[in-house]
């Protein structure tokens, strides 16, 4: 191993727990977690009407467990709305059968459809609290208390859901998942902005009504495709703090089940555009970690020594910490994590080409627009 190699091998790996450092690398109570619904606030502050608002189009595969796991939830939140963005598989149809509220919504001209029916949702709910859910979340008992109870603050509150893999095709989404995690960061409202932004989760935040009104809800983000990390800068602006955690086991979701074509075209809405709201300085240093955790792995490949043998270590070791934080991923996972980021580079490359040349591609049977 030449000297080059080595050099950016170590520093990959020490910009790598740079990155992770508010994981708190499996410290005890350093974890930016959820917190349970009981230790969110005092005991002695009345709990608030919560509004569950999930966005739903052509959802009829996901929804059924979401509504199951809603019905068992304890507490229950005061209302739960399904607002039907221009569905045509039924899934109006079945969420009224589950016995919950249906908002129609069709999108304006410039607006997202989900931006939409999330503020639809919000204007047409009664809610103290707004908590906002995608369709393919599964929240555990007391998961939706907790994300309510988190931001009875005022602020704006996001929980990265688990990933749940069922099929082999699956662990593509987990590079990804792994690098937005170390890229975007975790935690409160970060004070160097040049190194870290507000950032949210989509498919699970919850947000004080008085706050949300006070940014401009979803109104402020209507035409952004990734719309969660721009309401994140929106509240910001706005002065109400940000804070983004991970769900632990306490939500839940699994991305793409529909097949690999679902999870080409949902990671090439998101990944180029993930990485433009991203401060230079932070962006560098995770294309640092990814070159060197992918050299580590060509390094041992050519010359399997021990010093090789430990440096790949070293990252499967880093990778393995953060994709027990984001996944159910089966450890062996972590030991082949040269596979999983070169899978993350394929993908992120596909994003460019969608957003530099394609512009658009199709989602939930609707030309989604991705270009700039």
């Amino acid at each position: 191993m030449g000297t080059a190699s080595l050099a950016l091998l170590i520093v990959g790996w020490l910009l790598g727990w740079l990155l992770g450092w508010a994981l708190g690398w499996g410290l005890a109570g350093s974890r930016p977690v959820l917190p349970t619904a009981d230790s969110a606030v005092p005991a002695r502050l009345p709990a608030p009407r919560v509004s569950v608002v999930i966005p739903a189009r052509n959802e009829v595969g996901r929804l059924p467990e979401l509504l199951r796991c809603l019905a068992e939830l304890d507490p229950a939140p005061g209302e739960v709305v399904v607002v039907d963005d221009e569905s045509t598989d039924g899934t109006a149809s079945l969420a009224r059968a589950a016995g919950v509220r249906v908002i129609p919504s069709s999108p304006p001209p410039g607006w997202t459809g989900k931006a939409a029916a999330c503020q639809r949702g919000a204007d047409d709910s009664t809610g103290d609290v707004l908590v906002f859910l995608d369709a393919d979340t599964a929240p555990a008992p007391g998961a939706v208390a907790a994300l309510a109870a988190a931001a009875r603050g005022g602020e704006l509150v996001s929980a990265h859901p688990r990933h749940r893999v069922e099929r082999p095709y699956e662990y593509l989404s987990m590079g990804p998942a792994v690098v937005t995690v170390l890229a975007g960061g975790l935690g409160a409202s970060p004070r160097w902005r040049w190194w870290r932004k507000p950032i949210a989760f989509g498919p699970a935040i919850a947000v004080r009504r008085d706050a949300y009104e006070r940014f401009g809800g979803h109104a402020s983000v209507r035409g952004d495709l990734v719309e969660d990390l721009a309401l994140a800068r929106a509240a910001d602006r706005a002065g109400v703090p940000v804070r983004a955690l991970l769900a632990g086991e306490q939500i839940s979701y699994r991305m793409y089940p529909e097949g690999p074509r679902s999870l080409l075209h949902g990671w090439g809405r998101n990944l180029a555009r993930g990485a433009g709201a991203t401060p230079l300085p932070r962006l560098a240093a995770t294309v640092v970690w990814v070159v060197a955790a992918l050299h580590a792995g060509l390094v041992l490949a050519v010359d399997p020594r021990l010093l090789s043998l430990l440096c790949y270590a070293g990252f499967a070791v880093q990778f393995g910490a953060v994709a027990r934080c984001v996944g159910r991923f089966r450890p062996v996972a972590a030991a082949l994590h040269p596979l999983a980021l070169g899978a993350f580079v394929v993908l992120f490359c596909w994003s460019l080409v969608l957003v530099v040349h394609r512009r658009s591609v199709p989602w939930r049977g609707r030309r989604v627009e991705v270009g700039v």
